[in-house]
Protein backbone atom coordinates (compact mmCIF):
# COMPACT_ATOMS: atom_id res chain seq x y z
CA UNK A 1 0.00 0.00 0.00
CA UNK A 2 1.38 3.33 -1.03
CA UNK A 3 1.74 6.06 1.47
CA UNK A 4 0.68 9.43 1.38
CA UNK A 5 3.90 10.49 -0.10
CA UNK A 6 3.79 8.69 -2.91
CA UNK A 7 -0.29 9.45 -3.61
CA UNK A 8 0.32 12.93 -3.93
CA UNK A 9 3.16 12.49 -6.11
CA UNK A 10 0.96 10.44 -8.06
CA UNK A 11 -1.54 12.96 -7.90
CA UNK A 12 0.74 15.41 -9.44
CA UNK A 13 2.19 12.92 -12.49
CA UNK A 14 -1.34 12.38 -13.71
CA UNK A 15 -3.79 14.61 -12.51
CA UNK A 16 -1.91 17.46 -12.75
CA UNK A 17 0.36 16.55 -15.33
CA UNK A 18 3.74 17.68 -13.64
CA UNK A 19 6.48 16.94 -16.21
CA UNK A 20 9.11 14.08 -14.98
CA UNK A 21 11.66 17.02 -14.14
CA UNK A 22 9.05 18.64 -11.73
CA UNK A 23 7.85 15.45 -10.32
CA UNK A 24 11.38 14.42 -9.91
CA UNK A 25 12.36 17.83 -8.07
CA UNK A 26 8.95 17.19 -5.66
CA UNK A 27 9.81 13.32 -4.93
CA UNK A 28 13.61 14.89 -3.93
CA UNK A 29 12.45 17.51 -1.42
CA UNK A 30 9.59 15.10 0.12
CA UNK A 31 12.32 12.32 0.91
CA UNK A 32 14.88 14.76 2.08
CA UNK A 33 12.23 16.42 4.49
CA UNK A 34 11.47 12.46 5.46
CA UNK A 35 15.10 11.97 5.90
CA UNK A 36 15.60 15.29 8.18
CA UNK A 37 12.41 14.27 10.26
CA UNK A 38 13.42 10.94 11.00
CA UNK A 39 17.04 11.63 11.10
CA UNK A 40 17.47 8.59 8.96
CA UNK A 41 18.74 9.56 5.43
CA UNK A 42 18.70 5.42 4.44
CA UNK A 43 15.16 4.56 4.61
CA UNK A 44 13.38 4.67 1.44
CA UNK A 45 10.40 7.50 1.00
CA UNK A 46 7.86 4.24 0.46
CA UNK A 47 8.56 3.04 4.05
CA UNK A 48 7.86 5.68 6.13
CA UNK A 49 4.05 5.19 7.59
CA UNK A 50 1.22 7.60 7.08
CA UNK A 51 0.86 8.31 10.91
CA UNK A 52 4.60 9.70 11.04
CA UNK A 53 4.14 11.49 7.67
CA UNK A 54 1.53 13.24 9.44
CA UNK A 55 2.77 13.52 12.63
CA UNK A 56 6.23 15.69 10.99
CA UNK A 57 3.68 18.09 9.17
CA UNK A 58 3.89 20.78 11.76
CA UNK A 59 4.56 24.15 12.56
CA UNK A 60 7.34 23.40 14.62
CA UNK A 61 8.61 20.03 12.59
CA UNK A 62 9.07 22.63 9.23
CA UNK A 63 10.54 25.33 10.97
CA UNK A 64 13.32 22.90 11.99
CA UNK A 65 13.63 22.12 8.59
CA UNK A 66 14.23 24.93 7.45
CA UNK A 67 16.70 25.91 10.04
CA UNK A 68 18.53 22.60 9.10
CA UNK A 69 18.58 23.91 5.57
CA UNK A 70 19.41 27.61 6.09
CA UNK A 71 22.10 26.96 8.99
CA UNK A 72 23.61 23.79 8.73
CA UNK A 73 23.48 22.89 5.12
CA UNK A 74 23.55 27.06 3.82
CA UNK A 75 21.02 26.48 1.47
CA UNK A 76 20.41 30.17 -0.40
CA UNK A 77 17.02 32.14 0.51
CA UNK A 78 15.47 31.26 -2.95
CA UNK A 79 16.70 27.69 -2.45
CA UNK A 80 14.74 27.07 0.84
CA UNK A 81 11.73 29.10 -0.31
CA UNK A 82 11.49 26.89 -3.27
CA UNK A 83 11.66 23.53 -0.57
CA UNK A 84 8.84 25.49 1.70
CA UNK A 85 6.74 25.81 -1.65
CA UNK A 86 6.60 22.03 -2.26
CA UNK A 87 5.74 21.17 1.39
CA UNK A 88 3.03 24.13 1.29
CA UNK A 89 1.68 22.26 -2.14
CA UNK A 90 1.64 18.78 -0.94
CA UNK A 91 0.11 20.07 2.28
CA UNK A 92 -2.51 21.52 0.61
CA UNK A 93 -3.48 18.32 -1.35
CA UNK A 94 -3.47 16.64 2.61
CA UNK A 95 -6.07 19.66 3.37
CA UNK A 96 -7.99 18.36 0.45
CA UNK A 97 -8.12 14.90 1.74
CA UNK A 98 -8.98 16.00 5.56
CA UNK A 99 -5.97 14.84 6.90
CA UNK A 100 -5.16 18.17 7.69
CA UNK A 101 -6.57 20.81 9.69
CA UNK A 102 -4.46 23.79 8.27
CA UNK A 103 -1.49 24.25 6.19
CA UNK A 104 1.49 24.34 9.02
CA UNK A 105 3.91 26.11 6.12
CA UNK A 106 1.81 29.27 6.31
CA UNK A 107 2.52 29.48 9.66
CA UNK A 108 6.23 29.49 9.07
CA UNK A 109 7.70 32.41 8.27
CA UNK A 110 9.58 32.70 5.09
CA UNK A 111 13.53 33.59 4.31
CA UNK A 112 13.28 36.88 2.73
CA UNK A 113 15.85 36.73 -0.54
CA UNK A 114 17.34 39.21 -2.65
CA UNK A 115 15.25 40.65 -5.79
CA UNK A 116 17.14 39.63 -8.71
CA UNK A 117 16.24 41.73 -11.83
CA UNK A 118 15.82 39.03 -15.26
CA UNK A 119 18.93 39.40 -16.97
CA UNK A 120 17.52 40.85 -20.98
CA UNK A 121 18.92 41.73 -24.32
CA UNK A 122 18.41 45.58 -25.38
CA UNK A 123 15.49 45.68 -27.81
CA UNK A 124 18.13 47.53 -30.58
CA UNK A 125 20.95 44.35 -29.93
CA UNK A 126 17.74 41.76 -30.77
CA UNK A 127 16.61 43.80 -33.52
CA UNK A 128 20.51 44.06 -35.33
CA UNK A 129 20.66 40.29 -34.92
CA UNK A 130 17.49 39.79 -36.45
CA UNK A 131 18.06 42.03 -39.59
CA UNK A 132 20.80 40.41 -40.47
CA UNK A 133 21.33 37.72 -43.45
CA UNK A 134 21.34 34.55 -42.47
CA UNK A 135 21.20 30.99 -44.24
CA UNK A 136 16.86 31.31 -44.51
CA UNK A 137 16.90 34.96 -45.61
CA UNK A 138 19.61 33.58 -48.51
CA UNK A 139 17.66 30.57 -49.04
CA UNK A 140 20.81 28.96 -48.59
CA UNK A 141 18.80 25.83 -48.63
CA UNK A 142 18.23 25.95 -52.01
CA UNK A 143 21.30 25.61 -53.16
CA UNK A 144 22.84 22.48 -54.58
CA UNK A 145 24.84 21.10 -52.12
CA UNK A 146 27.91 18.68 -52.80
CA UNK A 147 28.07 16.86 -50.14
CA UNK A 148 25.88 15.34 -47.09
CA UNK A 149 28.43 17.46 -44.91
CA UNK A 150 27.53 20.82 -46.78
CA UNK A 151 23.37 19.84 -46.63
CA UNK A 152 24.30 19.27 -42.82
CA UNK A 153 26.23 22.43 -42.20
CA UNK A 154 23.23 24.07 -44.22
CA UNK A 155 20.32 22.65 -42.16
CA UNK A 156 21.76 24.08 -38.66
CA UNK A 157 22.30 27.46 -39.61
CA UNK A 158 18.81 27.49 -40.61
CA UNK A 159 17.67 25.27 -37.62
CA UNK A 160 19.63 27.44 -35.06
CA UNK A 161 18.35 30.33 -36.45
CA UNK A 162 14.84 29.80 -36.52
CA UNK A 163 15.56 28.26 -32.78
CA UNK A 164 16.52 31.92 -31.59
CA UNK A 165 14.02 33.89 -33.90
CA UNK A 166 11.01 31.59 -32.27
CA UNK A 167 12.20 32.00 -28.77
CA UNK A 168 12.97 35.84 -29.07
CA UNK A 169 9.71 36.90 -31.25
CA UNK A 170 7.54 34.80 -28.98
CA UNK A 171 8.85 34.49 -25.45
CA UNK A 172 7.99 31.05 -25.09
CA UNK A 173 9.72 28.74 -23.16
CA UNK A 174 12.70 25.91 -24.12
CA UNK A 175 10.20 23.01 -22.96
CA UNK A 176 7.39 24.85 -24.95
CA UNK A 177 9.08 25.20 -28.38
CA UNK A 178 10.15 21.38 -28.14
CA UNK A 179 6.64 20.22 -27.53
CA UNK A 180 5.69 22.38 -30.51
CA UNK A 181 3.88 20.44 -33.66
CA UNK A 182 3.32 21.56 -36.93
CA UNK A 183 -0.25 21.52 -35.75
CA UNK A 184 0.37 23.89 -33.83
CA UNK A 185 1.01 26.42 -36.48
CA UNK A 186 -1.59 28.66 -37.90
CA UNK A 187 -0.80 30.61 -40.49
CA UNK A 188 -3.92 32.05 -41.85
CA UNK A 189 -4.59 33.34 -38.14
CA UNK A 190 -1.17 34.31 -37.32
CA UNK A 191 -0.92 32.22 -34.33
CA UNK A 192 1.32 29.75 -32.66
CA UNK A 193 -0.53 27.06 -30.32
CA UNK A 194 1.59 26.98 -27.11
CA UNK A 195 0.83 23.69 -24.57
CA UNK A 196 2.75 25.40 -21.22
CA UNK A 197 2.66 24.55 -17.47
CA UNK A 198 0.28 22.70 -16.27
CA UNK A 199 -0.70 21.41 -19.70
CA UNK A 200 -2.45 24.75 -20.32
CA UNK A 201 -2.97 25.75 -24.28
CA UNK A 202 -2.59 29.61 -25.10
CA UNK A 203 -2.46 31.24 -28.31
CA UNK A 204 0.49 33.23 -29.00
CA UNK A 205 0.04 35.59 -32.16
CA UNK A 206 3.01 35.70 -34.38
CA UNK A 207 4.35 39.00 -36.47
CA UNK A 208 5.01 38.41 -40.20
CA UNK A 209 8.55 38.56 -40.82
CA UNK A 210 8.62 35.60 -38.12
CA UNK A 211 5.45 33.86 -39.81
CA UNK A 212 7.83 34.62 -43.35
CA UNK A 213 11.05 32.67 -41.44
CA UNK A 214 8.85 29.79 -40.13
CA UNK A 215 7.84 29.26 -43.98
CA UNK A 216 11.56 29.43 -44.98
CA UNK A 217 12.35 27.09 -42.23
CA UNK A 218 9.69 24.36 -43.42
CA UNK A 219 11.06 25.19 -46.98
CA UNK A 220 14.82 24.33 -45.62
CA UNK A 221 13.15 20.92 -43.95
CA UNK A 222 11.70 19.90 -46.94
CA UNK A 223 14.79 19.95 -49.42
CA UNK A 224 17.41 19.06 -46.28
CA UNK A 225 15.89 16.87 -43.90
CA UNK A 226 14.66 13.16 -44.90
CA UNK A 227 11.42 12.73 -43.58
CA UNK A 228 7.56 12.48 -44.32
CA UNK A 229 5.67 15.25 -44.09
CA UNK A 230 2.68 14.86 -41.84
CA UNK A 231 0.85 17.72 -39.38
CA UNK A 232 1.69 15.56 -36.28
CA UNK A 233 5.38 15.59 -36.73
CA UNK A 234 7.28 18.52 -34.15
CA UNK A 235 7.30 21.49 -35.58
CA UNK A 236 11.53 22.19 -35.27
CA UNK A 237 13.25 19.13 -35.98
CA UNK A 238 16.79 17.72 -35.19
CA UNK A 239 18.92 16.77 -38.91
CA UNK A 240 17.97 13.51 -38.15
CA UNK A 241 13.88 14.17 -38.54
CA UNK A 242 13.72 13.49 -34.87
CA UNK A 243 12.31 16.06 -31.74
CA UNK A 244 14.78 18.89 -30.52
CA UNK A 245 15.76 18.51 -26.83
CA UNK A 246 17.03 20.75 -24.08
CA UNK A 247 21.04 20.62 -24.76
CA UNK A 248 20.05 21.48 -28.52
CA UNK A 249 18.37 24.29 -27.92
CA UNK A 250 21.59 25.72 -25.55
CA UNK A 251 23.46 24.90 -28.09
CA UNK A 252 21.87 27.20 -30.75
CA UNK A 253 21.33 29.94 -28.73
CA UNK A 254 24.77 30.31 -27.22
CA UNK A 255 26.31 29.63 -31.35
CA UNK A 256 24.24 32.05 -32.56
CA UNK A 257 24.46 34.82 -29.83
CA UNK A 258 28.52 34.11 -28.96
CA UNK A 259 29.19 35.24 -33.17
CA UNK A 260 27.68 38.69 -32.68
CA UNK A 261 29.97 41.41 -32.57
CA UNK A 262 28.47 42.67 -29.62
CA UNK A 263 25.47 43.39 -27.18
CA UNK A 264 25.00 39.96 -25.94
CA UNK A 265 27.43 40.06 -23.40
CA UNK A 266 26.81 37.85 -20.21
CA UNK A 267 24.41 34.58 -19.85
CA UNK A 268 23.04 33.40 -23.44
CA UNK A 269 20.16 31.25 -22.67
CA UNK A 270 16.63 30.34 -24.04
CA UNK A 271 14.93 32.12 -20.81
CA UNK A 272 17.30 35.60 -21.55
CA UNK A 273 15.52 35.52 -24.75
CA UNK A 274 11.90 34.75 -22.82
CA UNK A 275 12.80 38.08 -20.41
CA UNK A 276 14.34 39.96 -23.76
CA UNK A 277 10.19 39.77 -25.51
CA UNK A 278 8.30 40.64 -22.24
CA UNK A 279 10.99 43.63 -21.52
CA UNK A 280 10.42 44.34 -25.37
CA UNK A 281 6.99 44.70 -24.65
CA UNK A 282 6.78 46.49 -21.30
CA UNK A 283 9.07 49.26 -22.91
CA UNK A 284 6.96 49.63 -26.10
CA UNK A 285 3.50 49.91 -23.76
CA UNK A 286 2.13 46.75 -23.71
CA UNK A 287 0.10 46.48 -19.96
CA UNK A 288 1.05 43.57 -17.93
CA UNK A 289 -2.44 41.78 -18.19
CA UNK A 290 -1.35 41.20 -21.95
CA UNK A 291 1.65 40.43 -21.44
CA UNK A 292 1.11 37.95 -18.92
CA UNK A 293 -1.53 36.10 -21.12
CA UNK A 294 1.42 36.09 -24.23
CA UNK A 295 3.61 34.20 -21.57
CA UNK A 296 1.84 32.14 -19.76
CA UNK A 297 1.73 32.93 -16.02
CA UNK A 298 -0.39 31.75 -14.04
CA UNK A 299 -0.63 35.20 -11.86
CA UNK A 300 0.33 38.33 -12.43
CA UNK A 301 2.88 38.79 -9.73
CA UNK A 302 5.68 36.42 -12.63
CA UNK A 303 5.22 39.47 -14.53
CA UNK A 304 5.28 42.29 -12.47
CA UNK A 305 9.41 41.69 -12.50
CA UNK A 306 9.32 42.91 -16.33
CA UNK A 307 8.55 46.54 -15.18
CA UNK A 308 12.13 47.45 -14.05
CA UNK A 309 12.55 48.33 -17.96
CA UNK A 310 10.08 51.00 -17.94
CA UNK A 311 10.91 52.91 -14.70
CA UNK A 312 12.93 55.11 -17.37
CA UNK A 313 10.22 56.12 -19.26
CA UNK A 314 7.87 56.27 -16.41
CA UNK A 315 10.14 59.13 -14.52
CA UNK A 316 9.65 60.74 -18.18
CA UNK A 317 5.57 60.28 -17.82
CA UNK A 318 5.76 61.19 -14.44
CA UNK A 319 7.80 64.62 -14.69
CA UNK A 320 5.07 65.72 -17.88
CA UNK A 321 2.37 64.95 -15.92
CA UNK A 322 2.52 66.04 -12.14
CA UNK A 323 1.68 69.32 -11.95
CA UNK A 324 4.45 70.38 -10.14
CA UNK A 325 6.92 68.95 -12.09
CA UNK A 326 5.17 70.47 -15.36
CA UNK A 327 5.08 73.85 -13.57
CA UNK A 328 8.84 73.63 -13.17
CA UNK A 329 9.34 72.75 -17.30
CA UNK A 330 7.00 75.35 -17.91
CA UNK A 331 8.97 77.95 -15.93
CA UNK A 332 12.64 76.90 -17.31
CA UNK A 333 11.10 77.47 -20.88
Amino acid sequence: MINLAEKYLAYIGTQRRYSDKTCGAYAHVLEDFLHSASSDDILPMADYADEFILSCLTSAGIRAYQIELMDMRRMASRSVNLYLSVLSSWCKWLLRQDLLQTNPVHLVKRPKQPSRLPSFYKSSSMEAYLEQENALSRRDFELRMATLQERKDTYRLCLDRMIVSLLYCSGIRRGELIGLRRSDLDISRKVLRVRGKGNKMREVPLVDPLIQELSLYLQAVEALVDRTDRTDVPLLVTWAGGPLYPSRVDKAVKSELSAQPSGFEGRKSPHVLRHSFATSLMENGADLNSIKEVLGHSNLAATQIYTHSSIKQLKGVYIMAHPRAAKKERNNG
